[in-house]
């Protein structure tokens, strides 16, 4: 047998602890020892019970704040749950993430907690009152807590109300800068497992594009944040109740009532108006999603029931004619747990959401539709462009036949024939390039730069492209944070060209089609040169021939004696002849290709810009296709499609 080891401190405080009466871990702090107590025995007792709580607190934190702390669904939510998770990946940016971990949190527990806004409009004092009204046990006095809720502290800090018998105190340290919370003993909280956040709105506030779902995701405003900007954190609630006193925001009011969600007929959001008289309440039900109240009233029948008993019909009296029978019917609706079905705050919860991301899935499919019809170009318009592409191009091709027949008959194109050649052979270049710049689709040209005006007008080409603002050189030593921008040089506007710069410039860039200008140029560039070339080439070939058929036929006259003037002249009149010919020929011949070539390359230039014409107008004007937000709007229905089929499930 093992040797019995001696008792520890822990041991004998846990021995100790079981021989004493049982006291909870709420009212711990109330125990009070007898003063007749040994002051040793009191000394070590307390040393050993906090070595107990220290050691039960190191035990018991890893299943409270462990990260990623795996939690045990119930089998009939997993489905919901997993669809949920779902939910948040595919469709993230459809929902508020706050609110869909709230809703997740719901499928956690078969009895979960329903927690629920009371905002004040411009303050919380109001919302306090109402808070502890409703709140309040009329069978005990008034209790600390009461007191904490309706004083006067100044602090801003919203408020959340747990009862201590369930309430997570974990969650929330009260050195929270954006919460405070408050564990009471409410027996409203405790039997529907409620948890009130009461905070404040501003009456300018108006519902967004989600309605009046956009109130069950209340903000928390920091005053001052790292960047120096207000910021607001979330906090999501299952149902919102919206007090005011008096009519100042009665139209804030109205405006909040027109966007109510009525398929739930009130039952997530309610609005309380507390008059300063009394008002008959017959007729007020909870589902109305506005109901007056006298909050006076309600404070008065407390105080007279806490007085006496003897009390309690006139304390009725006052409960029914401050409207407060409506409201608390509302507080606990919804919250009853049924075995194997979800609470019907978390279902409507979770109908919100997928409400909330189908609305916003179709106002991002109608915003991208309308974008597409805004960008699409209607056929009437196109039919209009195509039919001034049409005139355009009749009227080129008639230009550049007249205009041409015109130059090639000209007096200075004439200057260029075979005969002239011997005082004009300079002047075929500047000649040929004349006729180029001047008869070669000059009007064809300015009417395209129109059509394209026509064209970019019409939105075919898309919106205009900005030049982007040039950024500073972050590896720039010169340029630091706070410094003043150095002088501008001419460096800076025109660069410094190196040797390897001084290469063919490229074409300007103009908002028109370059088809004529750029063809003008290369037929000035690959077809004028050599023409000049050619001319030149010839009459050298031309005075040589005519040189040796001339010395030639002077040495056979001089050689041979027998030789007459007649004979010899006739050997240079052959070789004049023959060079002028093979002049003629081939000189027309290359004038004629030269104006067959610009002709023809005139058609093709015309052509070539025609079908360009057409094709934008053909191609342009239509949007470009989303694919990847139409598949991301497809999973985001898909997700949303089976959250409600696992919640249709749960129905039964």
């Amino acid at each position: 047998m093992p040797p019995k080891r001696p008792l520890s401190l822990i041991d004998r405080a846990v021995a100790s602890l079981a021989r004493s009466p049982f006291v909870c871990s709420a009212c711990r702090h109330r125990q009070q020892f007898s003063s007749s107590a040994n002051p040793s025995q009191t000394k070590n007792y307390a040393k050993a019970r906090r070595l107990l709580l220290q050691s039960r607190s190191a035990s018991t934190t890893a299943s409270v704040t462990a990260v990623n702390a795996k939690r045990e669904i119930p089998p009939e939510f997993q489905k919901l749950n997993a669809s949920l998770k779902a939910l948040e990946t595919d469709a993230g940016i459809y929902v508020n993430t706050s609110q869909l971990q709230l809703a997740l949190r719901g499928t956690e527990s078969e009895n979960a907690v329903t927690r629920i806004a009371v905002l004040g409009l411009n303050g919380q004092h109001g919302a306090r009152r109402l808070t502890r009204a409703l709140l309040a046990d009329p069978l005990a006095s008034e209790a600390p807590w009461e007191r904490q809720l309706t004083g006067t502290d100044g602090d801003e800090r919203a408020l959340l109300l747990r009862d201590w018998r369930y309430g997570e105190q974990a969650d929330i340290d009260d050195r929270h800068p954006l919460l405070k919370t408050l564990p009471i003993p409410s027996p409203i909280l405790y039997n529907h497992k409620l948890e009130i956040l009461v905070h404040t709105v501003s009456a300018t506030t108006e519902p967004s594009n989600d309605g009046a779902a956009s109130f069950l995701v209340p903000g928390l405003d920091i005053a001052n944040s790292a960047s120096g900007r207000p910021a607001t954190v979330t906090y999501p609630v299952h149902k919102t109740l919206m007090y005011e006193e008096g009519l100042n925001s009665l139209r804030t009011f109205a405006t909040i009532d027109a966007h109510v969600d009525q398929s739930h007929n009130g039952q997530m959001f309610k609005g309380v108006i507390d008059w300063s008289w009394s008002i008959s309440q017959q007729g007020i039900t909870k589902d109305q999603p506005m109901s007056p109240i006298n909050l006076a009233l309600a404070e008065a029948g407390h105080n007279v029931f806490r007085q006496s008993l003897d009390k309690s019909l006139e304390y009725e009296h006052l409960w029914f004619d401050a409207g407060m029978p409506s409201i608390s019917g509302w507080l606990a609706e919804g919250t009853e747990a049924q075995p194997g079905a979800i609470k019907p705050t978390i279902r409507r919860l979770i109908q919100t959401i997928c409400d909330t991301a189908n609305q916003a899935v179709q106002r991002e499919e109608t915003a991208r539709l309308a974008q597409e019809k805004a960008e699409t170009i209607t056929v009437s318009a196109k039919n209009i462009i195509n039919q001034g592409i049409s005139i355009w191009a009749e009227n080129a091709h008639t230009e550049l036949r007249d205009r041409l027949n015109i130059a090639f008959n000209s007096k200075s194109w004439r200057k260029t024939k075979w005969w002239k050649l011997f005082w004009r052979v300079d002047d075929v270049g500047y000649i040929a390039s004349d006729i180029l710049q001047r008869a070669w689709l000059v009007e064809a040209e300015k009417e395209m730069i129109w059509i394209s005006g026509r064209i970019h007008q019409s939105g075919l080409l898309g919106p205009p492209k900005l030049r982007p603002t040039p950024v500073p050189d972050p590896d720039d030593e010169e340029a630091t944070l706070g410094s003043s921008p150095r002088e501008v040089t001419v460096e800076d506007v025109v660069p410094k060209a190196s040797m390897a710069d001084f290469t063919e410039p490229p074409p300007i860039l103009h908002p028109w089609p370059q088809h004529i200008s750029h063809a003008r140029s290369i037929l000035s560039r690959l077809t004028i040169a050599p023409l000049q070339s050619l001319s030149q080439a010839l009459l050298l070939q031309t005075i040589s021939t005519n040189v040796l058929a001339s010395s030639l036929s002077a040495l056979l006259y001089v050689s041979v004696s027998t030789t007459s003037p007649y004979e010899a002249g006739a050997i240079a009149a052959v070789g004049l002849v023959y060079s002028l010919r093979r002049l003629q020929k081939r000189w027309e011949t290359a004038r004629t290709e030269w104006e067959t070539q610009t002709r023809e390359d005139g058609r093709r230039v015309l052509r070539n810009a025609e079908e360009n014409a057409r094709e934008v107008v053909r191609e342009g004007g239509m949007p470009e296709i989303d694919e990847v937000g139409r598949k991301e709007r497809k999973l985001a229905r898909e997700a949303v499609e089976r959250v409600e089929e696992a919640l249709e499930e749960l129905r039964g």
